[in-house]
């Protein structure tokens, strides 16, 4: 049979996905096999480890309870951020998140990692499910001093209007960082 990855005495995946995410996370080759370290490198979905790429439509339809990455999942990339277990990344598309006036700023085909137990605060970069769409989207949230919130675009050349939303129900979590693939 196919060899799998030992974790804490279980085989929880085959060689052949060992070694993608090795190569994914730049780990040396068969360094999934060494058992000491299972805690942190091992589980691909343990909290320091390897996060998932999924769709923005899956984005858009997120919730923690029914993650099934396997449905829509790109790839896995490693996050070293402190982040919870639902943990999701997404490709950036498009340049309204771009900001020439410095950081945060994110680009076409940075990979920006979303954490759906991280409470939104003022100026923070969230992923948002709008009524009536089936794809999540990415803006910066404004909370006003009399609690009302807009999502803006970093990308002050981009035109979109500020959108208010009501409560914390259509935001699906908190950009806590990004990734980018210098290739």
């Amino acid at each position: 049979g196919e060899l799998s990855a030992l974790i804490n005495g279980r085989r929880v995946f085959g060689e052949r996905k060992a070694r993608s995410i090795e190569e994914l996370a730049d780990m040396p080759n068969m360094y999934l096999e060494h058992t000491e370290q299972s805690e942190v490198t091992m589980n691909p979905m343990n909290t320091r480890g390897m996060v998932p790429v999924i769709s923005w439509v899956a984005a858009g339809h997120f919730s923690d309870a029914e993650l099934s990455p396997t449905d829509d999942l790109i790839k896995w990339v490693p996050c070293l951020a402190p982040h919870s277990k639902g943990t999701f990344a997404l490709t950036v598309s498009g340049i309204s998140m771009m900001n020439p006036n410095g950081n945060p700023s994110f680009e076409d085909g940075d990979i920006i990692f979303v954490d759906p137990a991280r409470l939104p605060e003022n100026k923070s970069c969230v992923i948002v499910t709008l009524e009536g769409s089936n794809s999540a989207t990415f803006k910066q949230l404004v909370i006003e001093p009399d609690g009302r919130k807009y999502i803006i675009p970093l990308n002050p050349n981009w035109g979109d209007k500020p959108i208010e939303i009501e409560g914390d129900a259509s935001i699906n979590g908190v950009v806590i960082g990004k990734w980018v693939d210098i290739f």
